[in-house]
């Protein structure tokens, strides 16, 4: 049976019990601050559970790049304090192949800003590429590494930070839904749970995909909408490389196991898009990036459709669990067979495993980090588009420091809620 929270006032509560939520319950906790963390569900129930678990620098907007760097550092600190085991966290490079000269132009790119920011990214050259994985198949032109990326588990690191947050005094109410926000003289001052209020000095919503409906109650319109992406996992082998990869038709991240978490490639299709009400609501900011990033979105009708229907109808404010996302199993086959025809000596491999995860996309594909105008206690961070679990560690102790010393130590200002009203932000090519 799920924790009931006693009716206390905390510091600070966190909405969310993901990477985000957790690493900054961790590193509040740690500084102590009083802190509890609410969630739906349990600790990395939704997407933190369900990233591919790369942990990269390259291949990211620019804004994300210092960010990006900073998380690689407390990625290597949680480890070393908790074991490998924590994390799985293993630094053996991304490898970015190239096929075709289009290929190559986003290499290019990638690489360029790259070298802005000082990273370890190097083109390979295809003789140098079959040197440094030689049991890698096709015709291959070049390929964007980076030798200090790579990748880790994201269960695992998601509840290290919940342990970690909960050994230094932070408080986790698990299955407990937030359905709103405590006022007090105008001033937000705790959440409403459908269990009760509980009273705090400041918030932070970083719940994913619910993060919209509830900045809504603030008065917040965040463009956010929810994608879905669909992953698999493959039987053990003998383990034959620690590199992952993110090629053209299918990208994998192998496990200390020997198995292979698969997703889709950078150049197909590889995820879903159901239509809802809510994505009409901010079309105006999607339309020019559905444009530019057309085909590798896949549009249709489907339960999550039915759900935004289904909300219309009498007890709207009663909170409904969101269904287990479907899998694009086709999907899924496809992308196991263009891996396979990466590393064709082993045919023995089978699929063994699928699942679907929902992700919160904004416009821009970068998240919303910042103190929200107006209601200065209240913190967002949401909308990662895919990109939290890397991002995880430096965003918790960005938020933390913010709260507490009053601001964070990078600048975050290209993440700030604003930007979408205020036409601040620049569209780029899905990544």
């Amino acid at each position: 049976m799920a924790k009931t929270a006693p009716v206390k006032s905390y510091d600070v509560v966190i909405i969310g019990a993901g990477i985000v939520g957790c690493s900054t319950a961790a590193y509040l906790a740690r500084r102590g601050i009083r802190v509890a963390v609410f969630d739906r569900g349990p600790v990395a129930g939704e997407q933190s559970s369900r990233a591919w678990g790369f942990i990269r620098k390259q291949g990211r907007h620019p804004a994300e790049i210092p960010l990006a760097a900073e998380a690689s550092v407390l990625w290597d600190e949680i480890t070393d304090e908790f074991g490998f085991d924590s994390t799985q966290r293993v630094k053996s490079g991304i490898l970015m192949p190239a096929e075709t000269t289009e290929d190559e132009a986003l290499l290019e790119a990638s690489y360029l800003d790259a070298q802005k920011h000082n990273l370890t990214s190097e083109i390979l050259d295809s003789k140098r590429l079959a040197q440094k994985l030689p049991e890698l198949s096709g015709n291959w032109r070049s390929a964007l590494y980076t030798p200090d990326d790579g990748h880790g588990d994201p269960e695992a690191s998601t509840r290290t930070f919940a342990r970690a947050a909960q050994a230094a005094g932070a408080e986790f109410f698990s299955d407990q839904v937030v359905t709103g926000f405590v006022r007090v003289n105008g001033r937000v001052s705790g959440i409403r749970t459908e269990r009760g209020e509980q009273y705090c000095d400041k918030v932070v919503v970083a719940s994913g995909i619910g993060s919209r409906k509830l900045l809504i109650k603030l008065g917040y319109n965040l463009p956010i909408q929810i994608i879905r992406s669909s992953v698999g996992r493959t039987s053990t082998i003998k383990p034959f490389t620690e590199i992952a990869m993110w090629a053209p038709t299918a990208a994998y991240r192998p496990r200390p196991d020997g198995s292979f978490i698969i997703g889709n490639g950078y150049r197909n299709a590889g995820t879903d898009y159901d239509l809802t009400l809510e994505a009409f609501t901010n079309l105006r900011y999607f339309l020019p990036a559905l444009r530019q990033n057309q085909g590798l979105l896949r549009l249709g009708l489907g339960q999550d459709t039915i759900r935004s229907f289904k909300d219309l109808l009498p007890g709207i404010g009663k909170y409904k669990p969101l269904a287990e996302p479907a899998t694009n199993v086709r999907k899924v086959k496809q992308n196991f067979a263009e891996f396979r025809a990466l590393f064709p000596h082993i045919s023995d491999l089978v699929l063994v495993e699928s699942w679907a995860g929902r992700i919160d996309l904004t416009p821009d594909l970068i998240p919303v980090i910042d103190r929200l105008p107006g209601n200065e206690n209240v913190f967002a961070a949401c909308g990662f588009s895919g990109h939290g679990f890397a991002l995880g560690p430096i965003v918790g102790k960005q938020v933390s420091q913010w709260i507490i010393d009053g601001a964070p130590s990078l600048d975050l200002t290209r993440f700030k809620y604003s930007r979408f009203a205020d036409g601040d932000f620049e569209l780029i090519k899905a990544a």
